[in-house]
């Protein structure tokens, strides 16, 4: 009778859990039809609700530009942590804060973010 009592709530749980682990993962069986896009799928709608324009070409360029207006500020030796940062996965702006930076570049640099980004106004006054 204690083993029912014990085992019985272990083996719902355990079978729960599976089912958990298994209805989060990806399916990657052969029966999901991957030919035929004239559905909608859910990872391209996913994508485009969270920020529409974060992987184009245009932005990718927008971002590059910055990055060498703002090194162009830095001295070399904070170019390579800057890149070590970035190379990383580490936010633009993250990583650029976490330099010793001279009061003088930090003006500079907001004034570039300032610029590049006007829709921030506020956020790079709050980083400083």
């Amino acid at each position: 009778m204690i083993k029912k009592q014990i085992v019985l709530p272990a083996f719902l749980l355990a079978t729960i859990l599976i089912a958990g682990i298994t209805g989060c993962s990806n399916s990657k069986s052969p029966d999901v039809s991957q030919g035929d896009n004239s559905g909608t799928k859910v990872s391209d709608t996913n994508t485009s609700t969270k920020n529409p324009a974060s992987n184009t070409p245009e932005r990718a360029e927008k971002r590059e530009a910055v990055r060498k207006q703002v090194e162009a500020v830095l001295t070399p030796d904070q170019v390579k942590q800057l890149s070590t940062k970035l190379q990383e996965g580490e936010k633009m702006r993250k990583a650029v804060l976490s330099l010793n930076l001279t009061a003088e570049q930090k003006t500079k640099i907001q004034n570039i973010f300032k610029t590049a980004y006007p829709h921030r106004k506020g956020q790079s006054q709050n980083n400083s």
